[in-house]
């Protein structure tokens, strides 16, 4: 086997040395690892895992991989690792747009894009290894809702290899013309919607490397501000600060817009600091020549706002300055991960809701992990409205000692059945990973499932596409 995918991308990039393979391995162990340096490569590799059978693990970002999609589910996987295609291929700093291959990460690119006068639409605090194209591709919550029209953003213009070997370009890049042939007429991979009246990206996003292959995407950026200011605000309950969020949310008004609990915030921090059980941040911003002038209106109006609802807004809340929070914003984690410095391991449960609906839920979470006791203490929350406060994405992350056994054993009972109430009261896993996945696509209506198969039965019809993730663990006949 790996004298064959040698003669595709040469002896220096394939290798099936058993510590190399141990760096991408579960339950379950890879034959070999593969680095393409190209889409062709891609195209060449899947074709003759097709021929052959092979099941094919794409992966782009490094370790730690904590969420287990690109962990191979069968025996003998190929690993398609695309970490080494690191090149950003293009800024546009007039249509705020940049295209970067899937080995970029936000390491690399802030700084890229810094000396254009931009900045990326990002997580908080990434993992300093994670790719970017992988993060549009999961749909990873951006931190400035307002710039969040469809859940597909930043997400634009793609290229993906199907698991058939073919490979499209999607979008406005879909041409006609090259690449190079539509930056000389000024085109600029925009719009994701197309080729024609069939928008593929939507089929790609969030498939957890299951349908194909993506080589590049085009993203969205946006300018960055003259003038920014971090605004805080504290609350012993979120329905307190509820009105004032969707209040604030229509208006559109700031930027960065998230809530923290007290714990996560400690974990972003470093360390502990006296603040209520729930933090708000709230970003303001001006940008251009009038930059002073727009910061001021978007702060008197959001201060107003503030005092209609009895919300206290300010540059800092008990011993905690917004300048410490702005300080872990628009950048990675550092090498040793966030996450796993308060406890020394994390598990993550992400999920979607409405604003109104999280005090709720998380109320519920509680409640079981009183039950199965794992302490209050190690909960954090992290809670990112989207689409401009239509829905809201909630991260809850347990942190543990991974030696300590009890906690592991209280960790892994809470993530089951935590995440099984979540369900039952209506949380919505739009990226299950781990073991909610099997109960969220049983919850799933049969036709759902029926139209998931078919999708896949046309675009990987052999299964070699990280088979055993989300629901397709055989392809219906």
């Amino acid at each position: 086997m790996i004298t064959e995918v040698a003669k595709i991308v040469g002896d220096d990039r394939v290798s099936n040395k058993q510590e190399i393979l141990e760096e991408y391995s579960g339950d379950f162990n890879p034959s070999l690892v593969v680095w393409p340096m190209s889409s062709d490569e891609v195209v060449e590799i899947l074709t003759w895992a097709n021929l052959n059978s092979v099941p094919i693990i794409p992966v782009s970002s490094g370790l730690p991989r904590r969420r287990g999609s690109s962990v191979p589910k069968v025996d003998n996987a190929v690993i398609v690792d695309l970490s080494r295609m690191k090149k950003i291929l293009r800024i546009d700093s007039k249509n705020k747009v940049v295209m970067v291959e899937p080995g970029v990460t936000f390491g690399q690119l802030i700084p890229e894009l810094k000396k254009n006068g931009l900045r990326p639409l990002m997580p908080l605090l990434p993992k300093a290894t994670k790719s970017v194209l992988a993060s549009c591709l999961d749909r990873e919550p951006t931190t400035i809702p307002r710039f969040h029209w469809d859940l597909s953003d930043p997400l634009l213009c793609t290229e993906t290899v199907f698991g058939t070997g073919d490979k499209l370009r999607t979008g406005s890049a879909a041409g006609p013309g090259s690449l190079d042939e539509q930056w000389a007429s000024g085109q600029a991979q925009k719009n994701p919607q197309g080729p024609s009246q069939f928008d593929p990206f939507r089929i790609i996003q969030g498939s957890q490397g299951t349908i194909g292959i993506t080589s590049w995407i085009s993203m969205k950026c946006e300018h960055l501000p003259a003038v920014h200011t971090i605004f805080l605000a504290g609350s012993e309950s979120l329905d307190d600060l509820e009105p004032f969020n969707y209040a604030l949310l229509r208006r559109r008004l700031v930027d960065e817009h998230f809530i923290l609990n007290e714990v996560c915030l400690t974990a972003a921090l470093g360390s502990r600091k006296e603040v209520p059980a729930w933090i708000l941040v709230l970003g303001v911003s001006g940008h251009g020549l009038l930059s002073q002038e727009e910061f001021e209106y978007r702060k008197s109006d959001t201060m107003d706002i503030a005092k209609e609802f009895n919300v206290r807004l300010d540059n800092s809340i008990g011993d905690l300055n917004g300048n410490e929070v702005k300080s872990f914003l628009n950048r990675p984690s550092a090498e040793s991960y966030w996450k796993y410095n308060l406890q020394g391991s994390c598990k993550e449960i992400c999920f979607m809701t409405t604003l109104d609906q999280v005090q709720g839920l998380f109320n519920a979470f509680s409640d079981v992990a009183t039950q199965v006791g794992f302490s209050g203490d190690q909960i954090g929350v992290y809670i990112q409205p989207m689409v401009q406060g239509v829905t809201t994405h909630c991260t809850i992350d347990l942190y543990y000692d991974p030696d300590n056994d009890q906690e592991v054993a209280s960790m892994t009972n809470l993530l089951k059945k935590g995440q099984l109430k979540l369900l039952d009261e209506g949380a919505f896993f739009s990226r299950p990973y781990g073991s909610i996945t099997t109960a969220v696509f049983e919850k799933s209506s049969p036709e759902m499932l029926k139209a998931l198969h078919s999708v896949k039965k046309i675009f990987d019809p052999n299964n070699v596409m990280n088979p055993g993730s989300l629901s397709f663990k055989e392809v219906p006949k």
